[in-house]
């Protein structure tokens, strides 16, 4: 996926996440999370990627179907965290024996690598630990970012509060006062 990727977007940043990240024996998915440095190349590569996925067979099925004709399987969200698309489909490696696993291509703004690298990665325990704690010092952690000086009426956000920045995984535990933990040792 990353060689086919940089042949058609040179520069981009891809990470394998989930279970695979954190250093697990087996996976049932892959999760790949790709951006680009510049913040705006990121928003073309989904379409060709998948196209040439599929030319290779590397990409077996897709599991959402649009009634609008387009040839991609994707989600798009587009919200004042930038645009992130998302793909969800069925890949199988080239090789006798091997099993179908499900793909999740998700490509997003380079202002959210930190906090997707580190929600994509999980575990789910992890990040509901994480987030708790975020809210917990009035702040807000998701997989587009973390903001501070969030004021909740209740369950809702009567004030979204600031954007901080967090350029990597190691600034979102600076930020909430936390050593860092690697990837494999956010198990529990």
């Amino acid at each position: 996926i990353k060689a086919k990727a940089c042949e058609i977007q040179p520069g981009l940043i891809i990470e394998t996440c989930g279970s695979y990240r954190r250093g697990k024996a087996t996976c049932g998915d892959v999760d790949i999370l790709i951006t680009h440095p510049d913040g705006k190349s990121h928003e073309t590569i989904l379409a060709p990627l998948v196209e040439q996925l599929r030319k290779s067979g590397f990409l077996t099925d897709d599991l959402i179907n649009h009634s609008d004709g387009n040839s991609v399987s994707s989600t798009k969200v587009d919200d004042e965290f930038g645009v992130q698309f998302t793909y969800f489909g069925v890949c199988k490696l080239p090789t006798e024996n091997s099993k179908h696993r499900r793909l999740d291509l998700i490509v997003i703004p380079k202002a959210e690598w930190a906090c997707s690298l580190l929600y994509f990665t999980g575990s789910a325990l992890f990040n509901r630990s994480m987030r708790r704690l975020a809210r917990g010092m009035n702040m807000s952690l998701s997989q587009h970012g973390l903001s501070v000086g969030v004021v909740r009426k209740g369950v809702e956000k009567i004030n979204l509060g600031k954007a901080l920045s967090t350029p990597m995984e190691e600034s979102v535990f600076q930020h909430l006062n936390l050593p860092y933990r690697k990837p494999e040792e956010r198990d529990y």
